[in-house]
C-alpha cells in the first residue's frame, strides 16, 4: 500500500508543482516583497484546494435539490474543516479534524441557544465562547488554529438563534458537513504529508538562483543607487534569510517522531548547505554591485553554474527520495572551476562545491546528517514562549471586541452581523505589530471580493453561482498558504455567493453588506489591540537597527580576523547579523505602511540597512579571500573592524542603553567605513 502510495504521488507532483509555480511568476513575488506584501507562491495547494471544492460543492448541490436554505450550515461547516486541517501525517490530521468537529457542534448547539432566549443570554455566550478560544492559543500552533474557527463558528451561530429543538438540529447538519469534509479530506487525493516542508527547502534554492542569475545584469556599470533599487537588493537577502530560518525551524519539527526521521534527515542538510551557500552568493553580489575591476568570463561562467546547480538542487529535493548522484555533474564543474584560480569566484565555487559535497554524502548516508547539521542549527537564536499572561489579556480583549462589534451591529441593525465578528476573531492577535498588517490585508481582501461577489451574482444565473461555489472554495484553500489578502478574496467571494444562493433576491446587498461589515469588524479589533490592556510595543526601529549594526560588526570582525576562527563561531555570528537585519527590515517596511509623516526619519533607517547589507556582503568577500600570510590592506582592515567592535562591545558591557547610539551617528560611521572589496 505503502508503495502504491508513493508511486501516485511522485507521478502527479510534478504536474501539479508545474501549475503552481506558473500562476505566481517571480518577479511579481519580488515586486511585492519589495513592498512589504508577503507571498509564498510555492505553497500553491492545489489538491487540498480540490479537496475543499468537492466538499463544499456537493453539500450546497444536495442543500439546492433538497429546497433547504439551512443547509448552507453544512456548507460552511465542510469548509471550515478543510480549511482546520492542518496537513501533515494522517493521525494528527484525523485528530485535528475530529477536534474541530466536536467543538464546533457544542458550540453551535449552545450559543444558537442562548441566542434564541434573548440578547443578553446570547452577549453573555458569544462572549465566553470567544473568551474562552482567545485561552486555547496558549496549547500551540494547532490548537490556535481550531480555537479561532472554533471563535468563527460561535460569533455566526450567535445570528441563527434557534429554540432547543432547532440548535440540536442546527448541531446536527454542522456536523454532518463537517463529518463529511473529514472522510473527503483523509480519501482523496492523497498528498504527501512532508509537501510544504520539501516547497519550502526547494523554494530557498531556486531564490537564490534567481539572486545569482541576477547578478548578471549588473555586470555593466549602473547608475547611482536609487532607494527603490536598495530595497530590491536587499529584499532577497531579506527573503532568503527569513526562509532558511522559518524552513529550519519546520524542519526541526519533524525530529519528535519516528515516522519523520528520513524526511528530516533529508531536508535538514538541504538547509544548512543552502545557508553554506549562501555566503558565497552574497560574495559574488557584492563583488558586481562594486564594479571594479569588470567580471571576467570566469566569473560569469561561475555565476552561471552556480545558478543552473542550485536550480538542479531545488528540483531534486522536491523528490520523496532525492538522488545523491544528479548533483556529480554539477560538483564536478564548481571543483574544477574553484582548482583553476584563486580569485574571489574560485574560492566561492570551491565553498558551494563542499557544502553540495556534504549534502551529497548526507544523501547517501541520511543517518548521520542529523549529526553534521544539528551543531549549526542549534545556535540559532530561539524565541522564548511568551507567559500565560499575554493569553489571558489576548482572551479578554477578544471577548470585550466581539461584543463591542455584536453591539455595533445590532445598534445599527446591520445584515449579517456575524461578518463583522468574524473580522474581529481573524484580525485581533496576541500583539499589535501583527494586528495592523491583518488588518489592512482583511479589509483589502473583502473590498476586493465583495465587489467581484456583487458583480458575478448580479449577472450570472443561479446555475452559474452553483458553479462559482467549487473553484472559489478550491482557490480558498489551495491559496490560506500563500498571502492572506488572496485568501480573504477568495473566501469572501465564496460565503456572498453561497448566502446569495440560499437568499436569491438580495443581489448586491449581500456583497456590500459583507465589505462594510468587514470593515467595522476590522477597525474593532484593530481598536481593541491599541486601547484594550495594551502590551508594551516591540523595540523601537531605532533600536533593532542598533541590535543589527552591532551583530553586523561583530561578524565583520571575526571575518576580518586574521586568526583561525572557529566555523561554529562565525556561522553563528553571520546568522545573527542576517536576522537583526531582517527584523529591523521588517519593522521599517511596517512603518513604511503606516504613513509618511516621518519620511527624513524612514530614508535615514533604510540607507543604514542598505549599508549594513552592504557590510555583510563585504565581510563574506573578506573572510573568503582570506590568505596566509594576510595582506598589509586585509591587516588594516582587521585592525579597524576589531576596534569598532570592541568599542560597542565596551559600550554595552558598562550598562549603555541600546538605542543610545543615535541613527545619524551609526550612518556617519557606516559611511566612513570602506565597503568596497577592491
Amino acid at each position: 500500500m505503502k508503495k502504491n502510495l508513493s508511486f501516485a504521488l511522485s507521478r502527479k507532483h510534478p504536474v501539479l508543482h508545474a501549475i503552481s509555480g506558473s500562476i505566481m511568476p517571480s518577479a511579481l513575488a519580488h515586486w511585492l516583497g519589495v513592498r512589504a506584501i508577503a507571498i509564498a507562491p510555492e505553497q500553491i495547494a492545489i489538491r487540498e484546494g480540490l479537496r475543499a471544492g468537492v466538499a463544499v460543492g456537493t453539500v450546497m448541490l444536495l442543500a439546492l435539490n433538497l429546497g433547504m436554505p439551512l443547509m448552507a450550515w453544512s456548507a460552511f461547516a465542510a469548509f471550515w474543516t478543510c480549511l482546520v486541517d492542518p496537513g501533515g501525517l494522517l493521525r494528527p490530521r484525523l485528530k485535528t479534524m475530529l477536534t474541530f468537529a466536536a467543538a464546533g457542534t457544542v458550540i453551535t448547539g449552545v450559543i444558537s441557544a442562548a441566542a434564541g432566549y434573548g440578547t443578553l443570554p446570547a452577549f453573555i455566550g458569544v462572549g465566553l465562547c470567544s473568551f474562552l478560544c482567545g485561552l486555547a492559543r496558549m496549547k500551540g500552533a494547532i490548537a490556535t488554529q481550531i480555537s479561532v474557527l472554533a471563535a468563527i463558528v460561535g460569533v455566526v451561530a450567535v445570528c441563527y438563534p434557534q429554540t432547543p429543538i432547532g440548535a440540536l438540529h442546527l448541531s446536527g447538519l454542522f456536523i454532518l458537513g463537517a463529518a463529511w469534509a473529514t472522510c473527503i479530506c483523509m480519501l482523496a487525493w492523497p498528498v504527501d504529508p512532508y509537501a510544504p516542508q520539501r516547497q519550502a527547502c526547494a523554494a530557498i534554492f531556486r531564490e537564490q538562483a534567481r539572486m545569482t542569475r541576477r547578478l548578471l545584469e549588473f555586470a555593466q556599470p549602473a547608475e547611482p543607487e536609487s532607494l527603490m533599487h536598495q530595497n530590491a537588493i536587499s529584499a532577497y537577502r531579506r527573503d532568503i534569510r527569513s526562509r532558511i530560518e522559518q524552513t529550519r525551524a519546520k524542519i526541526e519539527v519533524l525530529s519528535a517522531s519516528t515516522l519523520t526521521s528520513r524526511t528530516r534527515k533529508t531536508l535538514l542538510p538541504a538547509v544548512e548547505a543552502a545557508d553554506r551557500i549562501f555566503i558565497a552568493v552574497m560574495a559574488f553580489e557584492h563583488a558586481m554591485l562594486s564594479g571594479s575591476p569588470a567580471p571576467t568570463p570566469l566569473a560569469r561562467r561561475t555565476i552561471r553554474l552556480l545558478a543552473t546547480t542550485l536550480q538542479r538542487v531545488g528540483r531534486e529535493i522536491l523528490s520523496t527520495k532525492p538522488r545523491p548522484e544528479a548533483l556529480q555533474r554539477q560538483i564536478r564543474f564548481l571543483k574544477l572551476v574553484g582548482e583553476r584560480e584563486d580569485d574571489l569566484f574560485a574560492k566561492g565555487a570551491r565553498l558551494c562545491a563542499n557544502a553540495l559535497s556534504d549534502l551529497q554524502a548526507a544523501w547517501q548516508t541520511p543517518t548521520a546528517a542529523p549529526q553534521q547539521a544539528r551543531p549549526v542549527a542549534a545556535s540559532a537564536p530561539t524565541r522564548p514562549a511568551p507567559p500565560n499572561r499575554l493569553f489571558l489579556r489576548h482572551a479578554a480583549r477578544l471577548s470585550v471586541a466581539v461584543m463591542v462589534a455584536y453591539a455595533i451591529s445590532l445598534k445599527l441593525d446591520l445584515s449579517y452581523a456575524y461578518w463583522a465578528m468574524m473580522a474581529v476573531v481573524v484580525v485581533t492577535q496576541p500583539q499589535v505589530n501583527t494586528t495592523l498588517p491583518r488588518t489592512i490585508e482583511r479589509v483589502a481582501g473583502s473590498i476586493a471580493g465583495g465587489l467581484l461577489a456583487a458583480i458575478m451574482g448580479v449577472l450570472l444565473p443561479m446555475w452559474g453561482i452553483l458553479l462559482l461555489v467549487f473553484p472559489l472554495a478550491a482557490a480558498t484553500i489551495a491559496l490560506r498558504s500563500v498571502n492572506y489578502t488572496l485568501c480573504v478574496m477568495f473566501m469572501t467571494q465564496l460565503f456572498v455567493l453561497v448566502t446569495d444562493l440560499v437568499s436569491p433576491a438580495l443581489g448586491w446587498d449581500v456583497a456590500l453588506a459583507r465589505s462594510i461589515n468587514n470593515i467595522i469588524g476590522s477597525l474593532v479589533g484593530l481598536a481593541a489591540c491599541l486601547l484594550l490592556w495594551p502590551e508594551r510595543r516591540s523595540p523601537p526601529l531605532a533600536t533593532l537597527i542598533t541590535a543589527a549594526f552591532k551583530a553586523n560588526m561583530q561578524y565583520a570582525a571575526l571575518a576580518t580576523n586574521p586568526q583561525p576562527v572557529d566555523w561554529s563561531t562565525i556561522e553563528h555570528a553571520r546568522r545573527k547579523a542576517g536576522t537583526t537585519s531582517t527584523q529591523a527590515e521588517i519593522q521599517y517596511q511596517q512603518a513604511r505602511v503606516e504613513g509618511l509623516r516621518r519620511a527624513e526619519y524612514l530614508n535615514r533607517s533604510g540607507e543604514i540597512l542598505f549599508l549594513l547589507r552592504k557590510m555583510a556582503g563585504a565581510a563574506s568577500v573578506w573572510w573568503l579571500e582570506q590568505t596566509t600570510p594576510p595582506s598589509a590592506i586585509a591587516l588594516q582592515r582587521a585592525d579597524l573592524y576589531a576596534r569598532l567592535d570592541k568599542e560597542l562591545s565596551t559600550s554595552s558591557q558598562e550598562g549603555t542603553p541600546e538605542n543610545s547610539m543615535t541613527l545619524d551617528a551609526i550612518l556617519e560611521q557606516l559611511r566612513c567605513l570602506d565597503l568596497e572589496i577592491f
